[in-house]
Formats: C-alpha cells, sequence, structure tokens
C-alpha cells in the first residue's frame, strides 16, 4: 500500500554537486574584500595590471636649464 523509501528516491532527482562553483565564487568575493580593505594589496594589483607608475623628479635647476637657449 504505501510506497518503499526506494521508489519515493528514484522519483525524486538528484541534487547536483556545486562545490567548484561555490568554491569559486567564495574565493572572487573574498579577494574582492581582501583588496578594498587593503591598500597596499590593491596598489600592488594594479601595479601588475598596469605597471609601475612612473615617478618624475621636477627640480629647479632642470626647469631653469630647459627655458634658457645657448648663446651662440
Amino acid at each position: 500500500m504505501g510506497k518503499r523509501k526506494k521508489d519515493v528516491e528514484e522519483v525524486k532527482p538528484k541534487k547536483k554537486k556545486r562545490r567548484l562553483r561555490k568554491l569559486f565564487f567564495l574565493a572572487i568575493v573574498g579577494g574582492g574584500v581582501a583588496l578594498a580593505r587593503s591598500e597596499s594589496l590593491r596598489s600592488t594589483v594594479l601595479d601588475k595590471l598596469f605597471g609601475a607608475e612612473k615617478e618624475f623628479n621636477y627640480s629647479e635647476s632642470a626647469g631653469a636649464d630647459a627655458g634658457t637657449t645657448p648663446d651662440a
């Protein structure tokens, strides 16, 4: 009269395991949080992606020499 447990289990669709997808999502979210919270990590990642920021050394003597013309 009553259905057996095995018959009921066969009718139900099996749940797919999505462990890898969950792990990937967790890694992406964790990386985003780490980048948002750590300025040094953010700077390091941006330097790796786009190259280090060039630092220019502006000195007063370089500006004065560039504006003068040589005497001929």
